[in-house]
């Protein structure tokens, strides 16, 4: 507020102090020290006043003072401090930021369990006893992906496979198809499953290229939404 009422003084003595420099100038400049009549009329011969047609009224010192204020306050103001969040610059063309939208990189997953454990030894698809299930995909309507996991492990590292099988349509279930060569279990994942539409019967199904022991544990249906 001091700041504030110094400018204010500060401009009015540059006023004060212009209009008398004009007013100095204007006496000086008239004839023997004289207050000048209008420019715009002169007296003739005979003592008469007639209009100066080559003399234009002196314009007043308005728009010059007016002028010199307002540098003056532009000056006055550059210099006092920034209020909270103000801004001494305003763009002529406003910048526009554009809203940052943030996405989440984590998905929400269901999993469905479908068989504890089991094995099969055979080199053709063999049912794991019991592992029947029924599915419906319109049950997960907002679903993007459905994916076959499990723990596998075969006898003397010898591949081994692992599938769901379409005991209704009669058709294993494209994309379904695990492959496993070792000993230890290990977690083995599939591509997104073709399922077909309906309400329909599965099974997990086993085998292994030399009809050896394969094993299963902990397989699961994955929803990803």
């Amino acid at each position: 507020m001091k700041k504030f009422l110094t400018i204010i003084l500060v401009i009015l003595g540059i006023l004060v102090i212009v209009n008398l420099g004009v007013l100095d100038w204007t006496i000086f400049r008239s004839e023997n020290g004289n207050w000048p009549t209008s420019s715009a009329w002169r007296q003739d011969g005979r003592g008469e006043e007639v209009e100066d047609e080559d003399k234009i009224a002196s314009p007043s010192c308005e728009l010059s003072c007016q002028k010199i204020i307002e540098e003056k306050i532009k000056e006055e103001l550059a210099d006092l401090p920034l209020s909270a969040g103000g801004s001494s610059v305003t763009p002529a063309n406003a910048v526009k930021i554009p809203t940052q939208t943030l996405v989440s990189n984590e998905k929400k997953i269901l999993y469905i369990p479908l068989i504890n454990e089991g094995s099969v030894v055979s080199s053709n698809w063999t049912d794991v006893l019991p592992s029947e299930f029924y599915f419906n995909l319109a049950d997960y309507s907002k679903a993007k992906e459905v994916r076959f996991l499990a723990y596998l492990s075969s006898s003397n590292n010898d591949p081994g496979y692992a599938r769901i099988y379409d005991v209704t349509n009669n058709r294993g279930v494209d994309f379904s198809d695990l492959l496993f060569n070792k000993n230890d279990y290990t977690l083995v994942e599939s591509s997104s499953l073709v399922i077909w539409r309906g309400n329909n019967k599965y099974t997990i199904q086993l085998r292994s290229a030399n009809g050896t022991k394969v094993f299963i544990k902990d397989a699961k249906l994955k929803i990803i939404y």
